[in-house]
């Protein structure tokens, strides 16, 4: 069973990649946002996921089991940004998940309880229906906050603990997770302060509007003037030195691979 509340429209202003404005959004995106901004745009997980809307699941094949190649516990739509895709990613692939065991609550208990209508975020709960185990998404403008739940306490009656000695190369991630965690039930959202931008965020931006360029069959020439501007490309597009002809192609190039795979570098 899937429950989401409450859910934002995936309708809202696109990117146009003759237009870098309608980028500047991403330039406040944390880096795990970042690999769903690259999957989201791969004509293979688009496909899957087409394929995945036209069959039923069944016993034999659960829902999920599709997505798990892409690194992800569910398939989510392609058509939504990070602003208002519920991404679930596998734990394993993603170090930002929280790992937790819901216990009961033992009176005079000094804990506060995480209490999901409270919040001013946008909250998913994915229920595997096996091993007492649960997926909770807090989501808000690209920051997500993924746990990763055991037990079959009452979220709201549960005293949530997680390993004290986390495998190390997750130490501060997870740490920053636990953070994360009980700032949000103190405040109640996601505030910006515990997510910082990708530091390579500008670039990126520009990477992904050259990708999607290249995803809409433009020529080269036609790139370069959006990431630059028509002056420009007129001034210095045959230039023995090629440097704009270089740029665009980095830019398509290095885009191709994070779409493909190399987006998992993100939540590494």
């Amino acid at each position: 069973m899937n429950i989401i509340l409450p859910d934002a429209d995936a309708s809202g202003p696109k990117c146009d990649w003759r237009d870098p404005e309608t980028y500047r959004w991403m330039m406040a995106l944390p880096r795990t946002a970042w690999a769903w901004e690259f999957l989201r745009r791969n004509p293979h997980y688009r496909s899957d996921y087409a394929r995945h809307l036209l069959i039923l699941p069944s016993n034999n094949r659960p829902e999920h089991l599709g997505a798990l190649p892409w690194s992800l516990l569910r398939f989510e739509d392609p058509a939504r940004d990070a602003r208002t895709a519920n991404v679930l990613w596998q734990m394993k692939a993603c170090r930002d998940v929280l790992p937790l065991a819901a216990a009961p609550m033992r009176a005079g208990t000094a804990a506060d309880t995480l209490k999901l209508s409270e919040l001013q975020c946008r909250t998913s709960v994915y229920d595997y229906g096996i091993e007492d185990r649960k997926e909770v998404l807090l989501a808000q403008e690209g920051r997500a906050l993924q746990l990763t739940i055991f037990g079959n306490t009452l979220l709201e009656q549960a005293l949530l603990l997680t390993p004290a000695l986390p495998v190390a190369r997750y130490n501060k991630s997870r740490l920053l997770a636990v953070r994360r965690l009980a700032d949000v039930v103190k405040h109640r959202w996601l505030r910006p302060s515990l997510y910082k931008r990708e530091r390579q965020s500008s670039r990126l931006a520009r990477v992904v509007q050259a990708l999607d360029g290249w995803l809409a069959q433009a020529p080269q020439r036609e790139i370069a003037a959006s990431l630059f501007s028509r002056d420009r490309v007129e001034r210095d597009w045959h230039d023995p030195h090629n440097h704009l002809r270089d740029h665009v192609r980095r830019a398509v190039s290095y885009g191709r691979e994070l779409m493909a795979t190399k987006y998992r570098r993100f939540l590494d």
